[in-house]
């Protein structure tokens, strides 16, 4: 890498979980890499969860392509997706023994089990199919990706872990962070296990590196937008793609009369562990950026108690944002595509859609949307999606022309009194540090 490169601020993609909702992300990509391109601003720093991992290690396999040619591989990708290249049919023989399982499971019968509500088997053959994992280690090892990042959560230390395949030092690990950072080799078991949503996939088992073998599940779970593994790693600027709109939330993302049926109750859990999480990153990221921008004379002391801690001091970071405009945009298309492609007769040809509607307690609503949302890999709802997040992507670049922003108030509710919260925090731990000498 040359000196001017090296020297030019790094630039990181983080991609969050969703299932299906990763053809969203690409159309939001396409948009976006060609024009970062342009600028000499090509992503050095690939981080993801879930979905997002998938996508972060497609695209850092193709990072020696032009950004065009790049994009392209990863739509034609999406493109020809099927649910058969991503689970076993839920109905059909398979789904007695299911039914047997679960009840081994309630009653527990020694040796019957049930993992999970899905099988998962075709995602690893699939997988070897959508990454050139031998291009992906290339490409780092020559620098043309610094870190690629996959977050997963470990079971038996009931917390995220970031595995992390790159040619620079990885972050130092804490006992006392809940993220710990472990260099890898990535490969299908890394990107499989941090796809591993619970009770829907079996958790995944990780071999490799052996100190941190166990089994794993989505690092969704406990973190879903890989903001600040991206910003450890070295990151300056930051692309962050969501599936609501970034706003603190004003709504329900349901409401209804009567008893909560179990769509409702597992929409409500999924946008707590895959939505929340993200907003209050960014709302992080903006505050601190004020705290930077607005930053009074005496903030050195709170940067050298920083120090003393062993971390960097805060930095301003940019970044580009995409996500929907509203909140329920995704759910309203999966709900449309189900109706229009799957209800009825039509439904059954195909009828693995149909039972998992039925199973979430039918009829349209903003619920059963949000979910099928996650499992339709359906050819007309991938590019329904891929044209939206390139809406939003456009959207975004009508608002920031030049891409990049740091005014928490542009777009962010950050008042003054999250600001002076932050200041006020690092004033009280640098008095207790002082005390303590």
């Amino acid at each position: 890498m040359s000196a001017t490169a090296a020297e030019s601020p790094r630039v990181a993609i983080v991609l969050p979980g969703g299932g299906a909702r990763g053809a969203y992300e690409v159309g939001a990509l396409s948009v976006l890499l060609p024009l970062l391109e342009a600028r000499g601003e090509r992503p050095v720093i690939l981080c993801g969860t879930s979905v997002g991992a998938i996508n972060a290690t497609a695209l850092g396999a193709v990072a020696d392509r032009p950004a065009d040619e790049a994009v392209e591989v990863l739509l034609a990708q999406w493109r020809g997706m099927r649910k058969g290249d991503v689970i076993k049919p839920l109905v059909g023989p398979g789904l007695g023994w299911t039914a047997l399982r679960m009840l081994g499971e309630a009653l527990e019968v020694p040796g019957v089990r049930l993992a999970g509500l899905l099988d998962p088997a075709p995602l690893r053959r699939s997988l070897d199919r959508w990454v050139d994992w031998d291009a992906l280690h290339r490409n780092v090892r020559t620098g043309l990706i610094e870190s690629a990042c996959v977050v997963a959560t470990s079971l038996a230390r009931s917390g995220p872990v970031a595995f992390v395949d790159s040619v620079r030092r990885v972050p130092a690990s804490r006992p006392a962070d809940p993220l710990q950072y472990v260099p890898a080799v990535l490969d299908g078991e890394h990107v499989r296990a941090s796809a591993a949503i619970p009770v829907l996939f079996p958790p995944v088992e990780v071999e490799h590196p052996a100190p941190m073998a166990g089994h794993y599940v989505d690092g969704g779970t406990r973190l879903n937008a890989p903001v600040a593994p991206a910003l450890a790693l070295g990151a300056d600027r930051v692309v962050v793609i969501g599936f609501q709109p970034f706003q603190s939330r004003l709504d329900p993302v349901v409401g209804g009369v009567g008893a909560p049926r179990l769509a409702d109750v597992a929409a409500n859990i999924l946008d707590g562990l895959l939505v929340d999480q993200v907003v209050d990153d960014l709302h992080r990221l903006a505050t601190i950026n004020s705290f930077i921008v607005d930053a009074p004379p005496g903030r050195g002391a709170a940067d050298a108690y920083r120090a003393a801690r062993g971390r960097k001091p805060y930095k301003k970071i940019s970044y580009a944002l995409v996500a929907p405009e509203r909140r329920g945009e995704l759910a309203a298309i999966a709900d449309d595509v189900f109706d229009r492609r799957y209800s009825g007769v039509k439904g059954w040809l195909r009828p693995d859609y149909p039972f998992m509607s039925r199973l979430l307690g039918g009829g349209r609503s903003p619920s059963r949307g949000e979910l099928l949302s996650f499992l339709l890999f359906d050819e007309e709802h991938v590019e329904r999606l891929i044209d939206l997040g390139r809406r939003d992507a456009r959207r975004w670049l009508d608002r920031h022309p030049s891409v990049w922003c740091s005014d928490a108030a542009h777009d962010f509710d950050i008042d003054t009194s999250a600001i002076a919260h932050l200041r006020e925090r690092e004033a009280l731990d640098e008095w207790r540090t002082l005390r303590r000498r």
